[in-house]
């Protein structure tokens, strides 16, 4: 009897190693060795420390944001509400805009956007949407983000404040084709020193509302929600080549609450 049992625990003991070698740590834990700037490596491991942890991140399942858009108009502030659900290790992301009825999806199947039940199929539309599924998924997610797929980071030099008081590192994220845009989009990220807050970011994205232009994002109150820090004001303006700002502010994102673990429609 014993000789025959042998065979059923191995076989339970190889699945419960094959199933523990695709967890979602795991998965982060691959991404952040697949790394090749040892430099850039280091940092990141100890700036998601200070966020969190890979396990924390790793277990928070899905993220839920209740946001307010801002764009910042001539003519007065235009607001709007905005509902962001977004898994930090996936990817996947869903974004709603209640006052006009508009779901946007993007996952394994690509981006699909919604309007009172209805595909949309209008480009400009589509293009707004990819653009808002950035945010989602490249600074709500910060720094995880970073290492997500299709990304590669690199150490992109060091920046020392006014006095030498303050010193930041840069990690610069470059994108494969297909996944992260358009070629020649990056974006540069500033970690204070000791590989602690992401402090800005300068993003060149090719969706609107970006398109191709450099944006300074500014960010700011890192607080806590389920073991992980995340930045709850963006602060996106136009910026020059060395990442100063070129005018007022643009665009303010704000994150009114957050929760993880959350169930996705």
């Amino acid at each position: 009897m014993c000789r025959y049992s042998v065979i059923p625990l191995c076989a339970a003991a190889l699945l419960a190693a094959a199933v523990a070698g695709c967890s979602r740590a795991d998965r982060l834990d691959a991404r952040l060795d697949a790394i090749r700037d040892d430099r850039a490596r280091r940092l990141i491991r100890d700036t998601i420390w200070h966020h969190g942890s890979k396990y924390d991140w790793a277990g928070a399942g899905t993220l839920r944001a209740e946001v307010t858009w801002t764009d910042h108009l001539p003519g007065g502030d235009r607001m709007q509400r905005e509902v962001w659900t977004v898994d930090p290790v996936t990817d996947d992301c869903r974004i709603v805009v209640p006052d006009e009825s508009e779901t946007v999806v993007r996952d394994s199947l690509g981006l699909r956007v919604e309007r009172g039940g209805e595909r949309v199929a209008d480009a400009l539309a589509r293009a707004r949407a990819a653009g808002r599924v950035r945010l989602t998924t490249e600074l709500l997610t910060l720094p995880v983000s970073l290492v997500g797929d299709g990304r590669h980071l690199v150490h992109a030099g060091t920046e020392v404040g006014p006095g030498g008081t303050r010193r930041w590192d840069r990690l610069m994220v470059v994108y494969d084709a297909g996944r992260g845009g358009e070629r020649g989009d990056r974006m540069v990220v500033a970690v204070r020193g000791g590989g602690r807050c992401i402090d800005r970011a300068l993003v060149r994205w090719s969706e609107l509302p970006f398109i191709g232009r450099t944006m300074r994002v500014d960010l700011d109150l890192w607080l806590p929600v389920d073991g992980l820090r995340v930045s709850r004001r963006w602060r996106l303006t136009p910026a020059d080549d060395a990442g100063e700002p070129a005018g007022p502010v643009r665009y303010t994102v704000r994150i009114d609450a957050i929760t993880t673990g959350a169930t996705v429609p």
